[in-house]
Formats: structure tokens, sequence, C-alpha cells
């Protein structure tokens, strides 16, 4: 009887034990980036290819913020160090044609217009009180306060940014949007102001060990992002099993997680952030 009880009592502490988080071994997953990088790659910001005036401006503003600490605040604020570039090499003819009148034009209007994916973190997104916050709009909205004028942030599909662009709804692209010859070709982007890699993420414990073993494998990524170019541009791209485009990359996140696909390719920055911050 005295060996029946004490089961029993052994039994109730071990479930106490286990209601209050104890010695449970935790099932949950880790996730980690590849150190095989698909491809270095950098951030810009862009603009209607004739508003140079505006673009010129914009990237003038950042750079004095650079050279006085303020965004080097900012990208503390967001990843613990400062990872901004203060670069002095301008991809494109910086100077602005007779009539450009794209920067007063902005002004007269007293706010500017950024458009985003906004569910794109850490750079831009929807926080838990429906607010866009992000390390590009705390960096435009000093931008803007040097301007003189208000940020409005305006969520965009971001498969159809360059429309969204020409046809007016927005003044420039400023979301963590990666420098690539298609987007040189249909917008101004004066010059890059953050370092960044394509990268290919997988749950710890993956056969997955570099890019070359995505052979066979089923692959998720964002739709209209760099990453598809990334993937496309490496040998192994003809191999994959399967790719598989989502609206956004928070949502191929949640995937991997539940094992919908067996890797992730993402821009660095995005995927580290969504790692530590799960």
């Amino acid at each position: 009887m005295k060996k029946i009880v004490a089961m029993i009592l052994a039994a109730l502490m071990l479930l106490a034990v286990v209601g209050c988080g104890g010695t449970t071994p935790s099932t949950e997953k880790t996730y980690v980036v590849l150190e095989d990088k698909l491809q270095a790659e950098e951030y810009g910001i862009g603009f209607r290819k004739n508003d140079i005036a505006l673009g010129m401006a914009v990237y003038d503003a950042l750079d004095d913020m650079i050279e006085d600490g303020t965004a080097a605040q900012i990208s503390e604020k967001w990843f613990g160090k400062n990872i901004l570039e203060k670069n002095d090499t301008y991809i494109e003819d910086t100077t602005a044609p007779g009539g450009d009148q794209s920067l007063q034009k902005v002004k007269d209007a007293g706010k500017l217009v950024l458009g985003l994916d906004a569910s794109f973190p850490p750079m831009g997104f929807t926080d838990e009180n429906n607010e866009i916050v992000g390390f590009d709009i705390d960096l435009a909205e000093e931008v803007c306060k040097r301007l003189g004028v208000t940020l409005v942030k305006q969520p965009i599909n971001w498969d159809a940014k360059e429309m969204e662009l020409d046809g007016g709804k927005i003044d420039c692209i400023w979301n963590g949007m990666t420098i690539t010859d298609a987007r040189l070709e249909a917008m101004f982007i004066p010059k890059a102001y953050v370092a960044n890699a394509q990268v290919v993420i997988v749950p710890e414990g993956s056969d997955i060990k570099a890019v070359a073993d995505l052979e066979g494998k089923k692959v998720g990524l964002q739709k209209g992002s760099s990453a598809l170019e990334a993937l496309q541009g490496n040998a192994v791209y003809e191999k994959v099993g399967e790719v598989i485009e989502y609206e956004d990359n928070v949502t191929c996140y949640l995937d991997l997680k539940a094992g919908r696909v067996e890797a992730m390719v993402v821009d660095e920055i995005v995927g580290r952030y969504l790692i530590e911050t799960e």
C-alpha cells in the first residue's frame, strides 16, 4: 500500500513540475542560417526615374544622419550595432535635369509617401498595436523631419512596387530593397546604404548543410523579392525539388516552422531577426 501511495505522490509531483514549466524537455525546433550564402547584395532607396532632386535630398539627409551619429543610434536600437554604410560611391548620375520639381512637389504637399511591404521585419512591419514600425521607418521619420515634411507610410503589393511608384501612389520605395540591375533600370537608386546577403534558413539538425544540399528540397521565398533571383543564379536552382513563393517572408517562415517547406531563402538581416525574435 505504501508503495502504491508513494508512486501516486511521485506522479503528482511530476505533473506539478510539468505544469509549472519545469523539467519536461522542449520539443520546439530552433532554426539556423547556413554559413554558405547565396550572394552578397546591398539595400537602396528607390525613386521615380526622373525624381533625382527628391532622391538626392533624401540621401543627403541620410548622409548627414550617418555623419552626426543619429543613424547609428537608430541602428543600435534595432540591431545592437551600426549596420549603415557611409558610401560615397553613387551608382547613377546624380545631376537633376532642368525642370525637376520632384523635391518641391513633396515640400508643397508637406508629406513624403513611402511605399513598403508592411510585413518585412525589422525594416518595416506592422506591430502588435497595428502601427507600422521598423528600422527603415525610423530612418525615414528622421529624414522627413530634416526635410520639413511628414512621413506617410503606405503598404503596397511588393510584387507590383514599380507600378505603384510609376503610378504616383507613392514617392519612394524604402523597405530593405535590394539593388538589382532590373531595379536600376526601373527607378532612380542613387547608392547603397546597408550591406546584406541572401541566405538559406533551415531547422537546426537538418541534412541541408550547404546551398548544394537544396537539391530535391522544397524551398520557400517571397514573391517579387531578390531571393528568387539569387536562387536562380545558383547552379543548384535546376535541381531544387520545388520553389514555393509567398506574399511575405513571415508567412514563409511560419511554413518552414510547420514543415511545409524544408528551407527558406531570405535577406540575411530579415532572416536573423525572425530567428532571434520568435
